[in-house]
C-alpha cells in the first residue's frame, strides 16, 4: 500500500460513530455497509491496512496501522484516541469453528435503535451467555459470517437464522444457516 498523506483524504459526508460495546471490525463494517461496499472495498477506497487478506476477518481484524488509524481519524472525523479506544479481539491461536451472538442484544442497540452493533464481549470463547441479559448465546458456522461482506450483511444472516430458528420447522420458505 502506498503512503497517503491525511491532507489528500476527504472526510465521509456521513460517518456513523463507534459505539463503546462495539467491536473494530463491527464498526468499520458499519462503515462500509453505509456506503454499500464490502469491508474489503471500503478499505482498499481509503487504503486501509486492515490486516486481512481477503475480506473475510474483517470482524475479527488486529489492531490497526498508525498510518490507517490516521486515515480513519481524518475520513470519519474522529480523533486518533477514539479509533484506538475500540476493542479489538485478543488474537486466537486457533481457527474460531462458530461465531456467538445475543439474540435480544444484535437488533436492539439500546444507543441507537436504528443501529446494530456486533458487540467485542461475543468473540469471547470463555463467555457462553450475554453479559445484559444472562440468556445463552445463539451460534452461527464461521464460514457464513467469514462470507459477509460488511455488518449489514451479517445482520441479514443472523435475521434469517432467527427466523429459522423461532419458525424454521414450521415453514416450509425458511433457510437453513447451518
Amino acid at each position: 500500500m502506498s503512503p497517503v498523506l491525511t491532507a489528500e483524504i476527504r472526510p465521509l459526508p456521513v460517518a456513523p460513530r463507534p459505539f463503546e460495546a462495539e467491536l473494530l471490525g463491527g464498526w468499520i463494517g458499519r462503515l462500509a455497509a453505509r456506503y454499500r461496499m464490502t469491508v474489503l472495498e471500503f478499505a482498499e477506497r481509503h487504503s486501509l491496512d486492515l490486516g486481512i487478506d481477503d475480506g473475510g476477518g474483517w470482524l475479527t481484524m488486529p489492531a490497526l496501522s498508525n498510518q490507517s488509524v490516521d486515515v480513519l481519524a481524518t475520513v470519519a472525523r474522529i480523533s486518533r484516541e477514539q479509533i484506538m479506544a475500540i476493542k479489538v479481539p485478543s488474537p486466537s491461536r486457533s481457527e474460531r469453528a462458530r461465531f456467538c451472538y445475543c439474540a435480544r442484544c444484535v437488533f436492539l442497540n439500546p444507543l441507537d435503535v436504528a443501529a446494530p452493533i456486533w458487540r467485542w464481549e461475543w468473540l469471547n470463547e470463555t463467555l457462553s451467555a450475554c453479559l445484559v441479559h444472562d440468556e445463552e448465546f445463539t451460534t452461527l458456522p464461521s464460514g457464513r459470517v467469514l462470507a459477509c461482506g460488511n455488518l449489514t450483511h451479517l445482520m441479514q444472516l443472523v435475521s434469517r437464522n432467527e427466523r429459522y430458528l423461532r419458525c424454521g420447522a414450521h415453514s416450509s420458505r425458511a433457510s437453513v444457516v447451518r
